[in-house]
């Protein structure tokens, strides 16, 4: 997706700089001071590594981690900016989704509004956390307490002497220092005087080690068990974990268990001598890859891999050197090339130089580049294109191949043009463009006949919207210039706005599409594309957070809600 417009769009997560939050790498913020003093080992910023509980130290390798922690800190930080994706948009949305947030006052006092800019406390709490699962730990002076997202205390100040933050729930204790592990509500969920519970930076959930049973728990963000396994007395090492797009893989005395974060459950468990760890989930969970993974200061000679599949386990290595899902294909990669697999997860065609549908529909160059293109079905050549090359191998977006002609007396064509074909070798829509760009997630593509100006399509091959200059997708949808003036067309290609504007930038905030409208004038417009409306006229440039838009104006702060409210203002 080419988002360029909203590169420069301020799009920070945190209600403000100074807030006091608990660590965390699942979320794009600053770091800041934790609202306790709670230890944690470093989250892992890829697959290949494993994480480590961070309460105990049993051997030279936890004494190793302890000591460069600060280090592993900075460099997980560096990792995360370069690294970060947001494929777990989803559980973040559900798990740190609020629609409350903090603002802080002239006298370093918080309060708490929701996101219609309604003021729910006032200005009392000395310092706060993000808010989890519908929760927040808050302070008021020396005094710890719970809130909820209305604005209720779900745990009065002064209850508990301690409270601090544990992967979606709290560690509490009173003044005989006896610790517990409740839930936002208040709910006591476990005695923690005679068990340990491991957390891990970036992930909701934890291990509780169970000494009465001798059982090892699994805890999701709500407390939920996900699974159990009994404490072998022989093993040194304490169970390892990682996760990836809301998935746990945790391992333990040879055996493996993937775990779905969000809903509590155990996917699947095996044994291994070897850790797995989730690389990548598809569909919803019927698709999960896994590889082999270490902690990040060991070293393994060759990556494993596995995949889940609608519930069970497969293992390819005798076939492939890796495994991934992609575009409703599962891809082995063998000694540097690329096959799809078939449904009896056979190693099927090699897709190194072809476009695809999947293993029984794809068209190559036949024989070298001046053959022609071969369109194959079910293994077989249906139809050979002549005078033709494939523009771009890969996965053909909405089953269209994009083929470019090149100079033939025989076939009377010349070079620079470029056209839509079907799976059949057809001439999907019987003409052919001098640029096209391939079909996009919404089913349009983006072609010119004079390499000037340019339009949309759809997959029937009509023409959906106006000539422009250029067009360019930006959260999901299109942001069109004609004559060095900026509109806004949706989804369909239909206009939403006129070329009339200098520059127009387009976000996402609270699952509602806004765009930043600058004017010839020097003005700024923040118009609410989902209900086509204007919401703000501003003299001054605004910065979006993720609850409020931010105006400074005469050294004066003002704060807007994304209705247009404004609620708040301070020095």
């Amino acid at each position: 997706m080419n988002n360029e417009f909203n590169n420069n769009f301020s799009q920070q997560n945190n209600t403000n700089n100074e807030q006091i939050t608990q660590p965390t790498y699942t979320q794009p913020q600053p770091m800041q001071q934790p609202i306790n003093n709670q230890q944690y080992v470093q989250q892992p910023m890829n697959n290949n590594y494993v994480n480590a509980p961070n309460n105990k130290s049993k051997n030279n390798k936890k004494i190793i981690l302890i000591v460069i922690a600060i280090l592993i800190i900075i460099l997980g930080v560096i990792a995360f900016l370069y690294f970060k994706k947001d494929k777990n948009k989803n559980l973040e949305m559900d798990i740190t989704y609020s629609t409350a947030f903090f603002i802080k006052n002239e006298n370093d006092k918080y309060a708490l509004f929701n996101d219609e800019g309604k003021q729910l406390t006032e200005f009392i709490f000395t310092s706060t956390s993000d808010f989890v699962n519908g929760t927040s730990l808050v302070k008021k002076d020396d005094a710890y307490g719970i809130i909820d997202s209305n604005g209720k205390m779900t745990v009065d100040f002064g209850k508990y002497s301690y409270i601090t933050t544990a992967a979606g729930m709290y560690k509490v204790h009173g003044e005989d220092y006896h610790y517990l592990l409740i839930d936002g509500t208040g709910k006591v969920l476990y005695d923690l005087e005679d068990n340990d519970l491991d957390t891990f930076i970036g992930g909701y959930y934890s291990i509780l080690e169970e000494k009465s049973t001798k059982t090892y728990k699994v805890l999701n963000y709500q407390g939920k068990v996900m699974t159990s396994f009994p404490i072998v007395e022989s093993v040194d090492d304490d169970p390892e974990t990682n996760e990836e797009e809301g998935y746990i893989s945790v391992f333990y005395n040879n055996k493996n268990f993937i775990l779905n974060e969000k809903t509590g459950k155990e996917v699947i468990s095996f044994n291994d001598d070897k850790h797995y760890c989730v690389n990548n989930v598809e569909e919803d969970g019927k698709i999960i890859t896994l590889n082999s993974c270490v902690s990040w200061f060991q070293s393994q000679d060759k990556t494993y891999y596995k995949f889940i599949k609608n519930g069970k386990l497969y293992d390819l290595n005798d076939k492939c050197d890796s495994v991934y899902y992609e575009n409703g294909n599962l891809v082995c990669n063998k000694d540097y090339k690329k096959y799809l697999l078939d449904d009896n997860l056979n190693v099927g065609v090699d897709i190194s130089n072809k476009i695809y549908v999947d293993n029984n529909t794809y068209a190559q160059n036949k024989d070298g580049s001046f053959n022609g293109v071969d369109f194959y079905n079910d293994g077989k050549v249906v139809k050979n294109v002549p005078c033709r090359n494939i523009k771009d191998t890969g996965y053909a977006e909405k089953g269209f191949y994009v083929l470019g002609t090149y100079y033939s007396s025989s076939c009377g064509t010349s070079s620079g043009t470029y056209e839509f074909y079907n799976s059949k070798g057809e001439n999907a829509f019987g003409k052919s463009f001098t640029r096209v760009n391939n079909f996009d997630k919404n089913g349009l593509a983006k072609v010119s006949e004079d390499k000037e100006k340019y339009y949309l399509i759809d997959t029937t091959g009509k023409k959906v919207s106006d000539d422009f200059d250029n067009i360019t997708l930006s959260n999901n949808y299109y942001i069109v210039t004609k004559d060095n003036l900026k509109g806004i067309l949706d989804k369909d290609g239909k206009q939403i706005l006129e070329c009339k504007y200098s520059n127009i930038e387009i976000t996402e905030k609270q699952n509602k599409y806004y765009a930043k409208l600058s004017t010839t004038d020097s003005k700024y417009i923040l118009y609410d594309i989902n209900k086509k409306v204007e919401v703000l006229n501003l003299e001054s440039s605004p910065n979006f957070y993720e609850h409020y838009i931010l105006i400074t104006k005469d050294n004066n702060k003002q704060y807007y809600a994304y209705n247009g409210k404004l609620f708040y203002e301070s020095k």
